[in-house]
């Protein structure tokens, strides 16, 4: 299924790539946006965005700064951090779903780091959308894990901010964790390991007592099988949502037909997009 492609300027000189997957075969239901895990290109998601398209909603596929068609790569020069993405990349992508199908209820939706963006989002601005859906969004809180991950976890920790000094951004790919990423990113990412407190450099808000605020639906999709996002540190994020209806489910590797972890469920789409076509009729009595 091929997508209908947006360049989105943004309120600075930044376009976000973003891809158009319009509901096909039955009438449209819902607009999504779906946000990518850290260091992941969109492309990564079209077949779930395809099957998500086949059940009735429209999806816009937002491309992350620094990977994928994004115009942008990290450097000393050019950086970023959760806050542009959350003023910036964010507005832009749901004005233009708006234009598209204003009628439509709208769901912020996000794989791992697109999760914590959603829930972000959500807490700042819940008059302008109409549920949230978190898949494999775990907290890298250190606390949340045990073993081999919790140190990794605290070496990152001591290796993000070395490595902004030293390079002005964060070597993903030579580290074995995530990508080329901005070295902002990877500060706000690592206050979030470290404390389980959300904060994006550049902006005064309270994102914690958003969050705690938000009062619409939300769903946690987690994998049995994940290290990146095992049961504390799902819970570690969904614990914020001190108001919202709440819906948590978990999917093995029976129900997927793989091994359920951080990645491969997109493999297996058609699963994770029956739980969301679920979730969505009844959140609406569809």
């Amino acid at each position: 299924m091929s997508a209908e492609t947006w360049q989105l300027d943004t309120a600075s000189t930044y376009s976000v790539p973003v891809g158009w997957y319009a509901a096909v075969g039955v009438p449209a239901r819902a607009n999504v946006v779906l946000m990518a895990a850290l260091g992941v290109a969109a492309g990564f998601y079209r077949k779930f965005a395809a099957d998500l398209a086949g059940r009735g909603f429209n999806v816009a596929l937002m491309e992350q700064r620094g990977h994928g068609d994004s115009a942008l790569r990290p450097s000393r020069r050019q950086d970023w951090g959760f806050a542009e993405v959350l003023d910036e990349d964010l507005p832009a992508t749901l004005e233009r779903v708006r234009e598209k199908a204003p009628q439509l209820p709208l769901l912020l939706m996000g794989h791992s780091l697109g999760g914590h963006y959603a829930a972000i989002y959500a807490g700042l601005h819940a008059a302008q959308i109409d549920g949230v859906v978190m898949i494999a969004t775990g907290s890298p809180w250190w606390r949340a894990f045990q073993g081999r991950t919790r140190r990794l976890v605290h070496q990152l920790t001591y290796l993000i901010p070395v490595a902004g000094l030293l390079l002005g951004y964060y070597p993903g790919e030579r580290i074995g964790f995530g990508g080329r990423e901005a070295r902002t990113l990877m500060l706000d990412w690592r206050d979030l390991a470290r404390s389980n407190r959300y904060s994006a450099r550049g902006s005064r808000q309270d994102l914690e007592a958003g969050i705690a605020e938000y009062a619409g639906p939300v769903l946690a999709v987690r994998f049995a099988d994940d290290p990146f996002a095992p049961q504390a540190a799902v819970e570690a994020v969904t614990g914020k949502f001190a108001r919202a209806d709440l819906v948590q489910r978990v999917l093995d590797a029976g129900q997927l037909g793989d091994k359920a972890d951080h990645f491969r469920w997109a493999r297996q789409a058609s699963a994770v997009g029956q739980i969301v076509d679920d979730w969505q009729r009844e959140k609406y009595h569809e």
